[in-house]
């Protein structure tokens, strides 16, 4: 199988993850907005067993949004780097933070009621009001 390798900004964590993912999509709800800093977030799921810190796991820091979701970030150059869902077992990769190319494209949009109002989504990916349940 192949890995992708990740990093932060400041290249003191690093990651490792295999070239496929669960979901992969764009999030437009305002907590991702926040913690990117962009008009929307763009991340990819894999299990908790499939998720690698390679390098500086010491310079993770997390805040805890929610009984659900804790977000990682590194606190030398604060770089998003995931959020990880505690219920599921999963790890949302920021793809930003890719070094490689991932094979996969993303497939949807999440919160799109809830988007920047100055940012048009123009593509024909699937969209979600908000996250769709598993059924």
């Amino acid at each position: 199988m192949k890995y992708l390798n990740g990093s932060c900004l400041c290249k003191k964590v690093k990651l490792q993850v295999p070239d496929k993912f669960l979901y992969m999509g764009h999030c437009h709800c305002s907590e991702c907005r926040k913690f990117s800093g962009a008009a929307f977030s763009t991340a990819a799921g894999v299990d908790f067993a499939d998720f690698k810190i390679t390098e500086g796991e010491a310079f993770i820091a997390y805040y805890h949004k929610t009984e659900n979701t804790d977000l990682g970030f590194c606190k030398n150059c604060g770089s998003s780097l995931f959020s990880k869902k505690l219920n599921s077992k999963k790890y949302n990769i920021r793809l930003g933070v890719l070094d490689d190319s991932p094979t996969q494209d993303p497939t949807f949009h999440l919160f799109v009621d809830s988007k920047a109002p100055w940012h048009k989504i123009t593509d024909n990916l699937k969209k979600f009001n908000e996250a769709p349940t598993a059924k």
